[in-house]
Parts: C-alpha cells; sequence; structure tokens
C-alpha cells in the first residue's frame, strides 16, 4: 500500500505545471545543489553521498585506461574484499565482503541487482569492466538501505554516463590467444544525450599448471599440465540515454546485455573435456526524476527495470554429474521503486523509498518458483554544529512472499573536528532469505528446504579518516554476529539437505592507504585481517576460520608519472586458506607481483604493457581449480 502510494503521489506530481529544475545526476555536484539550502557535500574520496557514515571504497576506472583488467581484479584490491576465481579469464568469480559468503553481498548494475534467485553470488566475470565508470563498494551490513542478502556488504556498478561529445575505442592482446576489443560513442544533443558501448573478449584459457596427480602431500608424482576447455567468449553491450524536459524534470533509460559461452574444465585431477556453459543476462530500466514539486526542496525519483537471465549447461558425456544432462533456466525480475526526498530546514535530508520486485525461476527442477518482495525505508540525514556531527538513522521493512516480514534498523554517525579528521561509526541488523537451490531443488544427492528461515546479523563497525591533498588513510574495526546461517547436512544414505543450523562471529581491521608524496610518485595499498570464526556448536569446528575466507590479505601499487609515462609494480597477498571446517587442510598462501608500463604520448592515446604473476607463482583459489601463471597483455585505447 505505502509504495502504490507514493507510485500515484509522483504521477501527480508530474502532472503539476509548475515551472521545473533538472535533477542532475553529476557525481561532482553536492546534495545541495541538487536538493536546496542544505550545505551538505561529499568529499567523493570513500565516502557516500547517501549515507556519510558508512565505510565505503570508491574505484574509479579511469586509473586502469590502457592496462588488461577484469573487474574480479579490480575488486579484489580493495580493503575488506575477497575474491575467489574458479580458474582465470571469465571463469567464475564471487566476492566476499568482510568474511561474508558470496550469497550475503548485493550486486547491483546502476541501481538494478543482479544477484541470481538460483544463489551461488554474482559472478563478477559477467560484468565487462570496459563499461564501468566506477566501482562503489559498500562494507557491511546494509539491509537497512538496500535490502535482502545485504549481510556483508553491496557492490555498486556504475556505469559510462551519457553526455560528454566522446568516441572512445580499444584493443588488448595477451597469453592463451587472449584477445579483447570495445568501442564507445557519447553525445549530447541539445536536451538530449546518449551512450552506445559494445564490447568483445575471447580467450582458450590453456595455461600450464602443476598437476598433483591427486596425491597433494606426494611432490614425487606432480607434472605440468595443460588446462582444457578452458575457453571464454564474452559479448557486452551497453545503451544509455537521457532528455531533460526543463530544470526540474529528466527521464532516462538504459540497457545492459551481456552473454558468454565457456567451456568448464572441472577439478584438475577430474577433468570434463566436454562440459560448457551458456549464460545471457539483459538489464533495462527507465527513470523519471522529479524536483521541488510543488515545494521547494522535495524531489521525486521513480525506476522500472527488468532483469533477464538466461543459463544453459550441458554434460553430455556425465564427466561431472555421472550422466548425461542438459538444463535451461530462465529468469525474470521485474522491479519498480520509487523514492522521495525532502530538505527539512537547514540540517536534515528525509528519504522515503518503496520498492516492489517479483521474481519467477523457469525451471522444471525447481517446480518454477516465484518471489515477490514489497519493500518500505526511511532514513534521515541530520547535520548539526556546521556538519562536524552527521547522524543517519534508517530503518526497512521488507515482506518477502515466502518468508514473511523482516525489519532492519540501523544507525551511523560521523564526526569531523577538522577537515582532515573524520571519525565513523555504524550499527545494524541485516538479513538474507534462502535462495533458490536451498529452498526448491531436488536432484540426485541434493533435497530442498522449503522451510528454511532466513539467515541474520548484528552488525558493528568503528575507524576514522585521515584526508590531505597528499595523504589518504582510513582504517576499521568491523564485527558480525551472524545466525541460522543454511548449511547442508547429510540426512540418509548419500542425500544432502540445507538447515538452519550455523553460526558465525566476524571480526577483524581493515585499512586503505593513498600516498602521492611528489607528482612523479605515487603509492596506493590496502590490508585485511579477518577472524570469521565458526561459533556452532560442534567441538571440531567450534572458533575455527570457515573455509574459504582467508585470513589475512594484502595490496600495494607503486606509480611512477613522469612526461608520458606511467610504470607501475603490483603487490598481491593472500594468507593461506583453509578448506575444511576442522581446519586441517590448508591452501598456501600466495604471494603475486604484476608490473607494466603504460604510455601516453598525447591526450588522445594509450598504449600499455604488462605482465601479471611475473614470478610465476601456482596458485589456487578453490581446491582443485588451479588459476594461470606467467601472463603477458598489450593494450591500446584511443579517444576522440
Amino acid at each position: 500500500m505505502i509504495f502504490r502510494f507514493l507510485v500515484i503521489f509522483a504521477l501527480l506530481a508530474a502532472l503539476n505545471p509548475a515551472p521545473l529544475r533538472a535533477d542532475e545526476q553529476d557525481e561532482e555536484i553536492s546534495e545541495a545543489e541538487m536538493l536546496g539550502e542544505v550545505e551538505v557535500t561529499a568529499k567523493r574520496v570513500n565516502e557516500s553521498l547517501d549515507d556519510p557514515p558508512v565505510f565505503v571504497e570508491q574505484i574509479d576506472m579511469k586509473q586502469y585506461e590502457g592496462r588488461f583488467v577484469t573487474t574480479e581484479e579490480v575488486i579484489s584490491q580493495a580493503a575488506g574484499v575477497s575474491v575467489r576465481n574458479f580458474g582465470g579469464l571469465g571463469k567464475l568469480s564471487t566476492v566476499s565482503i568482510r568474511g561474508s559468503s558470496a550469497d550475503q553481498v548485493v550486486v547491483l548494475v546502476d541501481g538494478v541487482r543482479i544477484n541470481p534467485a538460483t544463489g551461488g553470488g554474482v559472478d563478477l566475470s559477467s560484468i565487462p569492466p570496459d563499461q564501468i565508470e566506477r566501482i562503489e563498494i559498500i562494507r557491511g551490513g546494509d539491509s537497512a538501505f538496500f535490502g535482502e542478502g545485504a549481510v556483508g556488504g553491496v557492490v555498486n556498478i556504475v556505469t559510462k554516463r551519457a553526455g560528454k561529445p566522446l568516441s572512445t575505442a580499444g584493443v588488448g592482446y595477451g597469453s592463451y590467444n587472449t584477445f579483447k576489443a570495445g568501442a564507445a560513442h557519447s553525445k549530447a544533443i541539445e536536451k538530449l544525450s546518449y551512450i552506445v558501448s559494445a564490447n568483445y573478449l575471447h580467450s582458450d584459457g590453456d595455461f600450464i599448471f602443476k598437476n598433483n596427480n591427486g596425491t597433494e602431500f606426494n611432490d614425487g608424482d606432480d607434472y605440468d599440465d595443460v588446462r582444457e576447455n578452458n575457453e571464454t567468449d564474452n559479448r557486452g553491450a551497453l545503451v544509455k540515454a537521457a532528455y531533460t524536459f526543463s530544470q526540474r524534470a529528466e527521464i532516462s533509460g538504459q540497457n545492459e546485455f551481456f552473454s558468454s559461452d565457456k567451456g568448464l574444465p572441472g577439478m584438475a585431477t577430474f577433468p570434463s573435456r566436454y562440459v560448457h556453459q551458456k549464460d545471457i543476462r539483459n538489464s533495462s530500466s527507465v527513470s523519471l526524476a522529479l524536483s521541488d514539486l510543488p515545494v521547494f526542496g522535495l524531489s521525486f525519483k521513480t525506476r522500472l527495470s527488468h532483469r533477464y537471465s538466461f543459463n544453459s549447461y550441458h554434460d553430455p558425456r556425465g564427466e561431472q554429474t555421472g550422466a548425461p544432462l542438459k538444463t535451461r533456466q530462465n529468469e525474470y525480475a521485474p522491479e519498480a521503486e520509487e523514492t522521495i526526498q525532502y530538505i527539512w530546514g537547514d540540517h536534515q535530508i528525509w528519504t522515503l523509498t518503496g520498492l516492489y520486485r517479483n521474481t519467477r525461476l523457469l525451471d522444471a527442477e525447481f517446480d518454477n518458483p516465484e518471489r515477490t518482495t514489497w519493500a518500505a525505508a526511511l532514513r534521515d540525514q541530520i547535520y548539526l554544529f556546521k556538519n562536524i556531527l552527521t547522524l543517519v538513522p534508517a530503518a526497512r521493512y521488507d515482506e518477502v512472499s515466502d518468508m514473511g516480514g523482516m525489519w532492519s534498523p540501523k544507525f551511523g554517525l560521523s564526526i569531523k573536528p577538522f577537515s582532515w579528521l573524520i571519525f565513523k561509526g555504524n550499527a545494524g541488523k541485516s538479513f538474507r532469505a534462502p535462495n533458490f537451490n536451498e529452498l526448491y531443488f531436488n536432484h540426485g544427492f541434493v533435497q530442498g528446504n522449503p522451510d528454511l528461515e532466513p539467515e541474520k546479523s548484528v552488525n558493528y563497525d568503528a575507524g576514522l579518516q585521515l584526508v590531505w591533498d597528499w595523504l589518504f588513510f582510513e582504517g576499521a574495526w568491523f564485527r558480525s554476529e551472524v545466525e541460522d546461517l543454511i548449511e547442508y547436512l547429510l540426512i540418509s544414505g548419500f542425500r544432502y539437505k540445507p538447515f538452519n543450523i550455523g553460526e558465525a562471529r566476524l571480526e577483524g581491521f581493515e585499512g586503505s592507504m593513498r600516498f602521492n608524496p611528489v607528482e612523479y610518485f605515487s603509492l596506493a595499498g590496502s590490508y585485511t585481517q579477518t577472524y570469521a570464526l565458526d561459533t556452532t556448536e560442534y567441538a571440531n569446528r567450534r572458533d575455527r576460520q570457515i573455509p574459504g575466507r582467508p585470513r589475512y590479505k594484502g595490496f600495494g601499487r607503486a606509480e611512477g608519472h613522469w612526461k608520458y609515462f606511467t610504470p607501475f609494480v603490483e603487490f598481491n597477498y593472500v594468507g593461506g586458506n583453509f578448506i575444511t571446517q576442522a581446519n586441517t587442510k590448508l591452501l598456501p598462501e600466495r604471494k603475486i607481483w604484476n608490473v607494466g608500463l603504460v604510455t601516453s604520448p598525447d591526450e588522445h592515446f594509450k598504449a600499455g604493457m604488462e605482465v601479471k604473476n611475473l614470478a610465476d607463482e601456482r596458485a589456487v583459489d578453490v581446491r582443485g581449480f588451479p588459476l594461470p601463471g606467467r601472463t603477458f597483455f598489450m593494450t591500446l585505447d584511443a579517444s576522440f
């Protein structure tokens, strides 16, 4: 009812003949400029305009021009974040934030949720980096803002904006017959602006790896093997347009498309040479933004969106499934969201949001399940003592059709006693509804459980920022108490069923730094220490590190800047990663060095050469899924 009222109110406001003002979307514009007289601005150095106390990483993709990078590679460099890669370029890559599971991280593309209803987390390799303008990583439970699933945090992908007259093109080539190409064109014609972008990536993926022959404690029978059936073909396209009616009204729309065809080579010791998978995702949205209607300081934004995804899996010889198998899934997720924002007096910004989402999965193995979510959220931004103190209380209610209702409160504050010092803190509750795999999938050795309850967490964090022109430092402590975690138990013979039996304590420290002492040199880095402890009442796992959550992680980059040349060195460290609940087996730590050089003879061209994994270290994120060794890439980017 709340959402329907909001939609009707917005439509009535749109018909109001009062003169309108543009609802600017440029991230450089302060909320004061967009909404009214309150003088609230964000530094945009790891700070959110919507929620200033939250700990957020802002990654500008412009810094990677002239380089051969992937979306998962860029995200993995952030503090508090861990990425698991299942086999190299184009293969499944999932993200964990502050020790969460991949299912406990919400991933958005321009505000549209792309998490699959079947679970498993979002495959970051399905998001082409050439389409991205910036990436926002919100660390910590945030269901009060983003609803179900945001237990660990949120990754928001912001694609390139329309409007600036520009044409770009880029190509790249590297090891394992890896090739990429992309082009984009953006333009503004009076009140209309648009951008069109397309890209393609191919890799044979046939790298050499060390095969232990299934005897991990006997090095005598190890041999060099070639990863077969590891090829990838990715295609992406993006179309965005916006039309400004007047200074107070704008309508915009976009469509994002991705498809991939790839081989699934399986575990190294049990290779599958004939298994393939095809994925398609298409997300579209239309938004109407209105401001100062009819009261000064009041603004509306209505967004309608739809996500369609398709997945087909073919194992013709039963190499992975034991018997020949071919599956097809179609998922539909229409969504409507209405946001009302109002500046009250000189020091407050109220935001009321209503949301409707329907998710349908067409797959006979699941009996074609469907889920509907209604949600309403209210938050207030309170600025006191000349913006020295900022308070952000928020609450959200989600009614999930097969789960019932859930409240998600949150409170955050930031204190800025000096222009260069900011203290932050947050506390709140979050939840994750069981996915369709856990609820309804009944096949082979797995049985779904429709009686599952949502996973729940209580989250806290606190830290500080030091901000100067030449130095940025951020450090934060975090803790989450998670209960009703879903785990699979053996119920009979070889048949497994999920239950809400798990508990965990996720606690640690994260820090990031950017240092620019002189014009010709810069440093950047991050460090994370995560105690993801299993607190379930079982003697052989109590207070052990949860498998797949490395305790230590670090990243560092040094860059030189001299005339047309930008040489760089990167260092990636991941500590030993347990693979058993009792912590009896450990994947070894890894230290990966990358080096490269980007040249820019003028403002229109950039060329890069780089070597990833310079020392040719044989690494794995997941047992049985080796990662590439030393690789070489060359890239050329041009703009006109």
